[in-house]
């Protein structure tokens, strides 16, 4: 089989998993309706990108398919950095700030107004001809690529504001839900590659490698499309959305006058005298704006407390607790028959796998062995 047929069988395969997915996504009831609707015209834009390619008997005119192309270059990537923001955060609305996103897309229109959408036809079609070797082409397909770059590297920066907020503010690990989000922007950035490569030969003499580069991100595209599938159906709820007023405690620290130290010292002391006398720490969905409220403590004041004073975010200041909590009752000869599952769920993890890396982190052993080494003294 040559490239070009496993090429068109490969789009072929990509447009309906694209487009079956994007149909389920807009029919599917959910809480974040406005995410699944900006991934399934994600998924829908890029099928509009290859159907004519794979479908060549569809003929478009010149001004439908430099549309096409710009629509397939210019709302790609600002629609999955929105599904990304609504994802991220749970109180997410679009807005007229977000309309900025389609100034590469007028910026191209305007560039290609006198030569070609103002021409007449057999102009228009001269120039549709040798779209990618004319001024306007060369700068819609850089200014199409510097703003896919531009929304993979502020999508790395929020996913890395996004994980020291959670950590900050959340009980629970959120290691999945980070990887999630990242591992799609990884691929983004892999597609980024190979369409700039593609691109760079289209413009030169090798047009040998152009058919492969097309399967190759062809591939990638359907690997992609499978993957957000398995995710989806596998597990629909992996997400938590958090506040966008929530801010970093680096952040709130600069905004407010530093108490002295003695008034730290006393927050410290009454908050250590909480955590061992009211155990808040064993619910399991732990939050700090949940433990501010039951301290009667400003949020901000306490996670300034948390991260500054005691240089810990809430997650791992959390965790000390419910390890020391874990690892009184794996010493206890008398709870020998409780299960490590039990125990888990007792101090406040809802995961097995994340009881465990937290537990090795701080012993440098697994519970298991930790309980054994007990026993063994217990005998002996």
């Amino acid at each position: 089989m040559n490239t070009d047929l496993l090429l068109h069988y490969t789009n072929i395969l990509l447009i309906f998993t694209s487009l079956f997915f994007a149909f389920f996504l807009l029919y599917l009831k959910s809480k974040n309706k406005i995410g699944n609707i900006f991934l399934a015209f994600f998924l829908m834009v890029r099928t509009v990108d290859i159907f004519p390619s794979t479908f060549v008997f569809l003929k478009l005119t010149p001004v439908l398919d430099i549309l096409r192309m710009d629509i397939g270059a210019f709302f790609q990537a600002p629609l999955l950095f929105l599904f990304t923001l609504s994802v991220i955060y749970s109180d997410f609305k679009l807005s007229s700030k977000h309309l900025i996103a389609l100034l590469p897309f007028i910026v191209s229109t305007a560039v290609l107004l006198p030569n070609f959408y103002l021409a007449n036809e057999s102009e228009q079609l001269l120039f549709y001809k040798n779209y990618t070797h004319t001024l306007e082409g060369k700068l819609s397909y850089t200014l199409a690529h510097l703003q896919n770059l531009f929304y993979i590297i502020i999508t790395f920066v929020l996913l890395a504001r996004y994980k020291k907020l959670v950590f900050e503010n959340y009980s629970k690990s959120t290691n999945t839900n980070y990887k999630w989000l990242f591992q799609m922007n990884m691929m983004c950035l892999l597609l980024f590659i190979f369409a700039l490569v593609k691109n760079i030969y289209r413009f030169g003499d090798h047009f040998g490698f152009i058919s492969i580069l097309r399967l190759s991100t062809s591939l990638i595209m359907l690997g992609f499309t499978c993957w957000l599938i398995f995710k989806a159906l596998n597990a629909p709820k992996l997400f938590r959305g958090i506040s966008s007023n929530l801010q970093l405690a680096s952040i709130l620290k600069t905004e407010k006058i530093n108490p002295e130290i003695d008034v730290w010292n006393s927050q410290k002391a009454k908050l250590k005298e909480f955590m061992s006398e009211k155990e808040p720490y064993l619910d399991s969905d732990l939050t700090i704006k949940s433990l501010a409220n039951q301290m009667q403590m400003e949020e901000r004041d306490l996670s300034i407390l948390i991260n500054t004073q005691l240089n810990l975010n809430f997650y791992e200041f959390i965790n000390t607790y419910r390890i020391n909590k874990a690892k009184k009752i794996l010493e206890d000869t008398s709870q020998s028959k409780l299960t490590i599952l039990e125990i888990l769920y007792q101090v406040g993890y809802n995961s097995k796998s994340s009881f465990n890396t937290a537990f090795k982190k701080a012993t440098g052993i697994t519970p298991t062995v930790y309980r054994k080494k007990f026993q063994k003294k217990e005998f002996e």
